[in-house]
């Protein structure tokens, strides 16, 4: 979908190995998250050999929703046959409650039949001492739309977030926007719209008081139409299109891209 020639890893053995990493990183030694969101998780796939990643990711109390169930998606090719995945949230906090809310779906039939049916996942986390919540919304949202989707489901977005603070609640939502945050093409300029053309994010997509959290000096994605190799920066399309929003009760302290290189976590506080 991004110019490059398969939908699987090499192999079951592969896809173990980078769940063991992507479970060390996230819940282990000094990267261990309080809340870990995560995307792309499947359950029951042809593309990840059938393995159950839900079930080694998660550790604490654990949410999780579909947003791809399809028993065959004929595109592209080779194709990527039986897909079922989507969002997890794991916590080390007790989760009272989780609501998996659907979001707009931009195509037509019959191509909505084999497309993803985005949402987000919501994780109600009671704050000792209040009646207010920690509401944390994971994301996922449309990558190869017309940029109406994006659009139609970030409305939809700030339209809960809003809703939610009214409420007293202090909330973080994160996750994969497919956008591009404000000022990162300055740094990663896009020269491969040929491929796939990046949404854009700006201060109108979130409501007042509310803020973004990201990292522009390392990158959170990559365009997959060349084998990876750190040293060709000149034809490597890099992005930064994951990040939170942050209601004005909640202070950010750092924000930080977890790479092999630097390993720092991210921290968020309620104020």
């Amino acid at each position: 979908m991004d110019g490059g020639k398969g939908v699987a890893d090499a192999d079951k053995a592969t896809v173990k190995k980078y769940l063991k990493g992507i479970g060390s990183d996230a819940f282990s030694g000094k990267n261990k998250a309080d809340i870990t969101m995560l995307q792309e998780v499947d359950v029951e796939s042809s593309r990840s050999y059938n393995i159950n990643e839900s079930n080694i990711l998660k550790r604490g109390s654990a949410s999780f929703a579909l947003n791809f169930s399809v028993r065959f998606v004929p595109y592209p090719l080779p194709p990527i046959g039986k897909v079922n995945g989507g969002l997890l949230v794991d916590s080390q906090y007790q989760v009272e409650s989780a609501e998996r809310i659907a979001l707009p779906c931009p195509f037509k039939w019959p191509v909505r039949l084999a497309n993803l049916k985005r949402c987000l996942l919501v994780n109600y986390i009671p704050i000792k001492g209040s009646d207010k919540y920690l509401v944390v919304a994971d994301l996922h949202l449309e990558a190869y739309d017309n940029g109406s989707g994006k659009a139609a489901q970030t409305k939809v977005l700030k339209k809960f977030l809003l809703q939610e603070y009214k409420k007293g609640n202090y909330v973080i939502a994160g996750g994969d926007f497919n956008q591009e945050f404000p000022g990162v093409t300055d740094i990663y300029p896009n020269t491969h719209t040929d491929l796939w053309k990046v949404g854009m994010l700006d201060q109108s997509a979130i409501p007042d008081g509310f803020s973004f959290a990201y990292d522009t000096s390392s990158p959170s994605c990559r365009l997959n139409n060349q084998p990876y190799d750190a040293s060709d920066t000149e034809n490597t399309q890099y992005y930064v299109i994951d990040g939170f929003i942050l209601s004005p009760n909640v202070r950010l302290k750092t924000v930080r891209t977890l790479d092999r290189a630097s390993k720092i976590p991210i921290t968020i506080r309620c104020a």
